[in-house]
């Protein structure tokens, strides 16, 4: 009774020394300007309180201009006392739509997030659409979820080994103690795979992630397990009272080490986080004492007499019924937090996986059953079932264990919060393979408009169609069809198995972009060629076709303002595109010098036409076109500051 009460009291004084705070992926809840607002004058900063506290050192806040340009002041920096909240200063803003574009890294636990949305300043978002994305995050990292797979067995093994050698053998058998020494290896072991994954995912050098919160959490959940390994040794060493009190040690010092990884996962996340942090320690615990004491038992009972086994079988047995009971109520209570509703089981990939546990945990049930009703009632004559039967249980936890590492790498649906608007991200998409026909690469681009994006890059042996690994992957861009733009290059970081990403402005105008992937992995390197077109941002467009003549393309502004459009003759050959700014009152509005326009062929890099002005908002840009369809492109700067971005397309006759 006294070992129970230490146990209880120390448990609960490491709940509040270790104090980690945790919701699995920082996600935002709030902002100002909020996502969509129009303002009337330019705000001195922008500030987002995410759901949970992102680590700042890794995380990232760019507010774009209509341009794609960067225009904040600084890194972004954690408010004292709100470490959920992150800002960046803001200079004197012109008016126009303005694109905040967001990176953040989990302080907890290294999960990885990103998304955009965007606020006008004397201009609705929503009349010019901006480059925002819908929140996104990694698909789970095969490193961390291996992780996190060798750190729950090695904490099934050391407490399973510990409290079956104290309470149910009652004996501290070698046997016993190397298996929980091995849970101790690898509890360890764990830990410093999932570090690794984090520090590879937040794309830092282990120098910067050393100084992170991430680390400061590693140390907390690896102090009680190394604490446990000094308790291990003295039980092993020890005689007597001792020993005894060692082993309990031990078991208390593992329940920490729990609790220090429940307040890690998205337990911690929940409304109602004080319901359902002890739900995830109990399931934790519960599944540990099940499998772990099974493990334990299979290899404690070897070499016993037949009636100290049978014995042995039966105390095990009577504690397991009760540790099954418990994880299948705290799992319910966790699955009905995390999913929310009865369609997320089927609609989401967190949904689908909870099944698959729920249907491995059916089968573990059922095993369990038949080792509880028939094969501990025959353990005075003979144990051949109960291993038999235990291995197989063995087996499916293996695969439930690691169906929960996976989880825990997903945000659950119900604790995702949106923003950016409620539609998926557009995206461009391009496939290639390099000369030697040794890998096929596919980039994706998201939102895919000029400006911020999040680019992603898919590798795949070229006969296999298996993920291939390299030691460095990067992108360098080039804009053939102007110059003056020089290259540019991104450096991606490894975001899955044969998946590599990062965020970057290099496609920072409309148009075509040539994008070389560039893989290296030994012998095998190549470089592939890939084709990028920007895509056209929405916009709302009037056509009006003249019987004879043009067409003439009318785009909406904000504030009641428009730009029209023709191009003059639209036939193969020298060509005029004309485009002419009114005010809200039909006026000509007068744009100030700098207008650019470009036009996009089918196929073929963009150009640039030459710009004469006409008059006070009407320019003209002049060149050679060929037979086909072309994107023509506009960026204007009004004479009060605004920028203006628009589009249409024309088909231009032979």
């Amino acid at each position: 009774m006294r070992r129970v009460l230490l146990a209880i009291v120390l448990s609960a004084m490491a709940t509040a020394v270790l104090g980690i705070s945790a919701e699995a992926h920082a996600l935002v809840r709030s902002s100002t300007p909020a996502d969509g607002v129009q303002l009337d004058r330019a705000p001195a900063r922008v500030s987002i309180t995410f759901t949970e506290s992102p680590d700042a050192r890794l995380s990232i806040i760019h507010v774009l201009d209509s341009g794609g340009r960067q225009v904040e002041r600084g890194p972004a920096q954690a408010v004292p006392g709100d470490p959920s909240t992150l800002v960046v200063s803001l200079p004197a803003l012109p008016n126009g739509v303005y694109t905040v574009s967001w990176r953040t890294v989990s302080a907890v636990d290294g999960h990885y997030a990103a998304g955009a949305f965007a606020f006008g300043i004397g201009a609705s978002p929503g009349a010019v659409p901006s480059a925002a994305a819908a929140p996104s995050t990694p698909t789970p990292d095969p490193l961390g979820v291996a992780g996190r797979w060798v750190y729950y067995v090695g904490l099934a093994l050391l407490l399973g080994g510990t409290w079956m050698a104290a309470l149910v053998l009652r004996a501290r058998t070698p046997a016993l103690l190397r298996l929980s020494a091995a849970g101790i290896g690898a509890a360890l072991l764990g830990l410093l795979i999932a570090a690794e994954s984090q520090r590879q995912v937040a794309g830092a050098t282990l120098a910067d992630f050393v100084s992170t919160s991430l680390a400061a959490n590693l140390v907390k959940q690896l102090i009680p397990i190394l604490a446990a390994a000094l308790a291990l040794a003295i039980a092993w060493r020890a005689r007597g009272r001792l020993a005894s009190w060692a082993l309990t040690a031990v078991g208390v010092l593992t329940l920490i080490g729990i609790i220090a990884h429940a307040l890690t996962t998205h337990a911690s996340a929940s409304h109602v986080a004080l319901i359902q942090l002890p739900a995830q320690v109990v399931h934790l615990t519960a599944f540990a004492v099940w499998i772990g004491g099974l493990a334990a038992l299979l290899v404690g009972i070897r070499g016993l007499e037949p009636g100290l086994a049978a014995s042995a079988v039966r105390r095990f047995s009577f504690v397991a019924g009760f540790a099954l009971a418990a994880i299948g109520i705290t799992g319910l209570l966790r699955a009905i937090d995390e999913v929310g509703t009865l369609p997320r089981l089927v609609s989401t990939l967190f949904g689908g996986l909870v099944l698959v546990k729920v249907a491995l945990f059916l089968v573990l049930a059922i095993l369990g059953a038949i080792n509880r009703y028939r094969n501990v009632a025959a353990a005075e004559y003979s144990l051949a079932g109960l291993r038999r039967v235990g291995r197989g249980e063995l087996g499916v936890a293996a695969v439930v264990v690691a169906v929960a590492a996976v989880l825990t790498a997903l945000a659950p649906p119900s604790y995702s919060v949106a923003s950016g608007g409620s539609s998926a991200p557009q995206q461009i998409t391009a496939s290639g393979s390099d000369f030697g026909t040794t890998v096929r690469v596919t980039l994706v681009a998201v939102p895919g408009y000029p400006g911020s994006n999040r680019f992603t890059v898919s590798l795949r042996d070229y006969d296999s169609g298996q993920p291939v690994a390299a030691t460095r992957v990067g992108l360098r861009f080039a804009f053939p069809g102007r110059p003056g733009v020089g290259e540019s290059t991104l450096e991606l970081a490894r975001s899955g198995s044969g998946t590599y990403s990062a965020q970057g402005t290099n496609l920072s105008l409309a148009g075509r972009w040539n994008a070389t992937v560039v893989v290296e992995r030994g012998l095998n390197s190549a470089e592939v060629p890939l084709t990028l077109t920007t895509a056209a941002r929405p916009e709302h467009i009037a056509v009006n076709a003249v019987p004879g003549s043009f067409t003439l393309y009318t785009v909406s502004l904000p504030a009641g303002r428009s730009v029209q459009f023709y191009v003059d003759p639209a036939k193969a050959g020298f060509n005029q595109v004309h485009a002419t700014f009114f005010d809200a009152k039909g006026n000509e509005l007068p744009i100030a010098d700098g207008t650019v326009v470009s036009g996009t062929p089918d196929a073929g890099p963009t150009v640039d036409l030459p710009v004469t002005r006409l008059s006070a908002g009407h320019f003209v840009g002049q060149g050679p076109l060929a037979a086909g369809r072309w994107r023509f492109d506009i960026t204007a700067t009004s004479a009060d500051s605004s920028v203006y971005q628009a589009y249409f397309e024309e088909t231009i006759k032979p």
